[in-house]
């Protein structure tokens, strides 16, 4: 029940968390998603019941939603503003492995720390890192608006495509950027995402991918039901997060796939999923890893595509990654349904491996479409990096 109300309220604050990212100082935004984060801690820290548990799930989902967007729309104006747009992908590739390898670590240490100082340790020590995180987000530079035009400011065609043409300048403000409020940047968001073809399809493929994504929840129970001991599940499990960390950092170069090379490796990430559930032993789990390092990079790589399909002049591009969020949480749903559906009747092992070839063709068809996320560097991107 925990985890569908954490699922549920997620899924409710998505897009509208969105719109606010597009209204008011993103840095802000992001603060506040820190400072819900420690909220949640410190709400089942303190008061450690089922209804305590539950106020922090809905916590933990607020904050997910105020971040999810945000970030991203953050992190891409900032590149833009210095003209270095094509440096999203690489930039954020490496972030998102970072942050895995750390997670890897964290999930190393609980056990220790349990049994030094019990729950009340742990809680705190995440708790410390949750305030830790908050504060270096308030390091962070200020919001940027490069590359969008404003209405009394019109950009030539050249200064729209010189990546020096754009300097960082700060945030002009929610009344300067966001004249109709709230409610009309979440429908100018959400027309965006319905109307642009290029935004479409990556919606789309995004959406497909993270239907093999999900099949990670699945691991531990496919380990168990080949006999591995618990010890053994739990390395194999750590040894699958680093071959995610590795995947999640060649998404930069995922990222610059299209047509037939695309749709072949989300054909691939499906098969070995398919064979690491069929299969049994260290064969089995290695498989299980490579497919789902394969499946994630292509997941991380579809944000990539997002923000340079989205474009350099929208003003609403929390709330169209936002929309990208809800996609991959209704992939994600796809998967469970299928998954626990046929389990009713059949066994966990043919049903994964099953489910994992199927899904994985409309999700290359769906990224056979999809357009690149970078260009590659020409002479104004070299020179923009020196």
């Amino acid at each position: 029940m925990l985890l569908a109300v954490w699922s549920l309220s997620a899924f409710l604050l998505e897009i509208p968390s969105g719109a606010w990212a597009d209204l008011l100082d993103r840095r802000r935004v992001l603060v506040a998603s820190g400072v819900v984060y420690v909220a949640a801690f410190a709400t089942w820290m303190l008061w450690p019941s089922f209804w305590g548990f539950l106020l922090g799930f809905v916590l933990w989902s607020c904050s997910d939603a105020l971040h999810s967007g945000t970030w991203e729309a953050y992190l891409f104006e900032q590149l833009s503003a210095r003209g270095r747009p094509h440096r999203y992908a690489r930039v954020k590739a490496r972030a998102e492995s970072v942050a895995l390898v750390v997670m890897a670590l964290a999930i190393a240490a609980a056990a220790p720390l349990h049994q030094v100082g019990g729950y009340a340790l742990v809680g705190a020590a995440s708790l410390g890192v949750a305030v830790l995180h908050v504060g270096v987000t308030l390091l962070l530079p200020p919001p940027v608006r490069g590359g969008i035009p404003g209405p009394a400011e019109p950009r030539s065609p050249a200064h729209e495509t010189s990546p020096r043409a754009v300097a960082p300048a700060p945030d002009p403000g929610p009344a300067d950027r966001t004249p109709h409020g709230w409610a009309s940047t979440l429908r100018e968001g959400v027309a965006q995402a319905r109307a642009a073809g290029p935004v479409r399809r990556v919606l789309l493929g995004y959406a497909a991918v993270v239907t093999l994504v999900g099949f990670d929840e699945y691991f531990p129970l496919l380990l168990a039901d080949d006999g591995a001991p618990v010890g053994r599940v739990a390395l194999a499990m750590a040894g699958i997060v680093l071959l995610e960390a590795l995947g999640t950092a060649l998404s930069d170069r995922v990222a610059l796939l299209t047509g037939g090379r695309h749709a072949a490796l989300v054909l691939l990430a499906g098969a070995l999923l398919a064979l690491g559930a069929a299969g049994s032993g260290w064969l089995g789990a290695g498989s299980l890893g490579l497919g789902y390092a394969l499946a994630s990079s292509l997941y991380v790589a579809g944000d990539a595509r997002l923000q340079h399909a989205i474009g350099q002049t929208s003003r609403t591009r929390a709330t169209i990654t936002s929309v990208a969020g809800v996609a991959g949480e209704v992939g994600f749903l796809v998967t469970l349904a299928t998954v626990g559906l046929l389990t009713l009747r059949l066994e966990l092992t043919p049903v994964v491996a099953g489910a994992a070839l199927v899904l994985a063709v409309p999700a290359a068809l769906a990224a056979w479409r999809m357009p690149a996320g970078a260009a590659a560097d020409g002479p104004g991107d070299a020179a923009a990096d020196g």
